[in-house]
Formats: structure tokens, sequence, C-alpha cells
């Protein structure tokens, strides 16, 4: 079942702080970062706090901003970008902290003066490159993308790519300002394999009427439809099948998770011709004639 991660926060701007020090001085910028878990943030290395953190007197410029988790029992990785803070305009930094890069994800949300005071345009960009791109529940295209003629108000920006996770954000806009979104999706996490209910049944029922096979060593699984049936390892490349909690692995036509993706399934222990790798992926002949998409998380690669 896909998951979809899911933040939501108003992004405030200048003309929603009318009555601050930010706007009558027109020179100060103001800096607002959230993170998944808490962590600690520098702005040119220079510390400036834990999250979640807000400034709004904060010198206007590009700067490089690094947020580092704070421990929580796991190495998650560090987060590091460039940020333009402009006179008299919020930025909001918000980021999901992850194990890897892949795993991560987040926005920066900023705004943009217009020539025309009356006009309101949104701009999205992504990674990856080409997301769909939803607003107040309509699909308007595929990032990068730029949204004219916008209501001023409240606003839900979706956005969704296949084998990532999606992102929903709230954003207010304002007449005269572009809002421009920088959105980074974190890759869908490969599910645990589980066997199917019959196929749970059926093993129960051959233990049963097997009471011996407690008392002598279970012989080790043969493979279905392996092209190399033997005790001995396919030339290199090859790849043996790492799943010794599940016992088996889902073979998928494309490198990705989808519910109509799934070719055929190989058992833990079973070695396999590699073919090719992307993204953490790697592509087997499962059976003679037969190719496939594996994740390298279950699998153990022999070069």
């Amino acid at each position: 079942m896909k998951r979809f991660l899911q933040f939501g926060f108003i992004l405030l701007i200048a003309a929603l702080l009318s009555g601050c020090d930010l706007l009558k001085s027109r020179k100060k910028a103001a800096l607002s970062v959230q993170t998944t878990p808490k962590a600690t943030i520098f702005l040119d290395g220079e510390h400036l706090g834990q999250t979640p953190y807000y400034n709004e007197k904060l010198k206007a410029g590009e700067y490089v901003l690094k947020i580092v988790p704070e421990s929580s029992g796991q190495a998650l990785n560090p987060w590091e970008g460039r940020v333009t803070l402009s006179p008299g305009i919020l930025t909001v930094v918000n980021r999901q902290l992850g194990l890897t890069q892949d795993d991560s994800s987040g926005e920066i949300l900023a705004f943009e003066p217009l020539a025309d005071k009356k006009a309101i345009s949104i701009s999205v960009v992504t990674t990856p490159d080409g997301a769909v791109i939803n607003l107040d529940g309509e699909p308007r295209g595929f990032a990068p993308l730029s949204l004219d003629n916008i209501s001023e108000g409240d606003h839900v920006l979706v956005v969704s790519s296949p084998g990532y996770q999606e992102r929903s954000i709230k954003a207010k806009t304002v007449k005269g300002h572009k809002l421009i979104a920088s959105v980074q999706l974190a890759r869908e996490q490969e599910q645990p394999e589980t066997p199917d209910e019959d196929e749970t049944d059926e093993e129960e029922d051959t233990e049963e009427s097997t009471p011996s096979a407690k008392a002598s060593p279970k012989p080790s699984p043969t493979p279905k439809s392996s092209p190399s049936t033997s005790s001995e390892d396919p030339d290199r490349p090859f790849v043996e099948i790492d799943s010794p909690d599940v016992g088996w692995v889902r073979v998928r036509e494309e490198p990705e998770i989808g519910p109509d993706n799934e070719l055929a399934k190989v058992d833990h222990g079973e070695k396999f011709p590699l073919l090719d790798t992307q993204s953490g992926w790697y592509q087997i002949e499962y059976a003679s004639g037969k190719e496939g998409w594996i994740s390298g998380k279950y699998a153990e690669k022999f070069e």
C-alpha cells in the first residue's frame, strides 16, 4: 500500500507582517526552519540554534544553510543547501531528515516581487524533475512549472512522482508576489515482503502432515525458475538473494514499486546473473530468457 508523507504549514510573507519592524526598515530578512527530527542549524558556518527556528532580523543575502540532526540513535543524513534571504520577506525551510539523501525530503518556500502589483503567480521546481503538480485538488502539469493568474489566499500544493513519497504543502499567496517552491521528494521505501495468506496456510498444512520435519534439518528450497539450478555460482557478475526474515523477494518489471509491477518471486539464497544496476535496483535473469528487477536491499552483489 502506498504511503503518503504530508507536511502542512502556512507561509507568511511581508504583507502579513505590516506591523513589524521587518517591513518598516526594508533591510532585514526573516528565516523560519522546521525539521523532523529536531536539528541544529548553521548559516554560513555560524551556529544559529536548534529547530524550530525563527528570526526576522537577519541580513539579506545568499547563504549556505546547514541542518545537522541531533542524535536520535540513528545516523541521519545532514542537509546543506543555498538559501536567498530577501529584505522584508520570510523564507521558510522545512526538512524531513532520513538515513540517506534519497530518504530525505523537504521544501524551501520564498517570495519574489512582481512588476505587476496586482498579479499573483506560483513557480515550482522539484527533485526528482518532472513531478506532478496538483493545486487545490486539480492537476496543473509537471515540474518545473509556473502558474499565473492565481487567486490570493490559502492554497494546498501537492507534489507527487511514481516511486516517491507525496508531499502536501499549505501556502498563502499575496498580490504582487510570486511564490517560489523548491520541493524534494523522498523515495518510497520498499515494504517488507509478506507471504500471501494462502501460501502461509499451505506451509502450515505441510508441517502438520509431516511431524518428522521438526526433527530433521529442512532442506534448502529448490529454485523455482532459476537459470542456474546447480550448487555452483553463476558466472560473475551475479547476485545472491538475501532475505532470511521473509524468505523471498519480489521480481518487478521496472525498477520501482507498484501494484501492477510484479513478475515473480525468488527465494532467499538463490543466485542469478546480474544484468544491470539502477538507483539501488538490480536487473537479473530470474528464469531462462526472462529479466526483471529486484531491490538491492535484499541481495548481495558479486562482481
